[in-house]
């Protein structure tokens, strides 16, 4: 938690609830906290619940960090059944009986689904096509040939089957369709299938655990004690290694400015960064590393009150 003349930067771990949008959170957050900049790191679809990352004042500036952390869902898929929408509330388009499916169905399929993949995104999307949704533009009945996207699937782990419900946990990275996979699951299954119920149960370091509600944040932020929620900045950096410099080094930073020679290793992996504290321990920027110039310069700096 860091407090400057009225100004707060940090980051909350919301619980999203069902049928609130992502925005809806952090227009809540925005007016219960007074705070000018909020945004959120990594959009939930109404009917997604779970952890979404509320992101105050300069730590905003850290949002493509957590945006690139690994995810992980709790998905109940309900076989048999495949709708327009790939989720619940879809037009069902085919229905099928699920009496060849078992368990040794889906070992036959799940490695499939693991590692680098490709993925087609779901029409139902946030996602823009020339500036307008995805999903806005299916509900006007039109459909587009969209070309597949990369993505990473670290595990797949069946939780749970119960006939017609499937529950797997996907840890996955940045850019991965929930809806999509449930669409390529049921298809390559033979029998179709739709999101029943999602749930994001951890995005980087935050996990749905160390989540709050969003009925419980506003109880608190009413009563004025919802500042100790905060995770500061530097918190999702985790897998940045941490350096500390001197006064003089720390100047440089503060002003955008290039590291001098032979200071830091240069025989790293181009784009290398590195997260900075000065000598009282206060963090105050990132570093990076560029190898074409073989020199370390200022990436994001943060002027932080303590």
């Amino acid at each position: 938690m860091i407090v400057k003349n009225d100004s707060i930067d940090g980051i909350l771990n919301i619980n999203k609830p069902l049928d609130v949008t992502s925005m809806n959170v952090v227009r809540i957050v925005k007016s219960f906290t007074k705070v000018k900049k909020v945004g959120h790191a990594g959009t939930l679809d109404p009917l997604a619940t779970g952890v979404l990352p509320i992101c105050l004042g300069q730590s905003t500036r850290v949002m493509e960090d957590i945006l690139n952390s690994q995810k992980v869902y709790r998905v109940i898929l309900h076989l048999g059944i495949s709708t327009n929408t790939y989720d619940l509330e879809g037009e069902v388009l085919n229905t099928k009986d699920l009496n060849d499916i078992n368990y040794d169905s889906f070992k036959n399929i799940i490695s499939k689904f693991e590692g680098d993949i490709e993925q087609i995104p779901p029409m139902y999307s946030a996602l823009k096509v020339k500036g307008e949704r995805l999903y806005k533009l299916a509900r006007k009945g039109i459909n587009l040939n969209l070309k597949p996207r990369k993505v990473k699937v670290y595990s797949l782990k069946i939780l749970n089957w119960s006939s017609p419900f499937l529950t797997l946990d996907i840890a996955c990275g940045k850019g991965f369709y929930v809806r999509s996979f449930a669409n390529d699951f049921g298809e390559l299954l033979g029998c179709g299938a739709h999101i029943n119920n999602l749930s994001r149960i951890r995005n980087g370091i935050f996990s749905i655990e160390s989540s709050v509600d969003l009925e419980d944040f506003k109880d608190r932020a009413q009563n004025g004690d919802w500042m100790n929620l905060i995770y500061s900045i530097d918190t999702v950096l985790d897998k940045l290694p941490k350096i500390i410099v001197d006064p003089k080094i720390e100047k440089i930073i503060k002003n955008g400015g290039v590291i001098p020679d032979n200071i830091y290793e240069i025989n790293v992996p181009d784009k290398s960064k590195c997260k900075v504290y000065n000598s009282e321990g206060n963090f105050i920027g990132i570093i990076i590393f560029e190898k074409s110039l073989q020199r370390w310069k200022c990436y994001k700096n943060f002027n932080l009150a303590i």
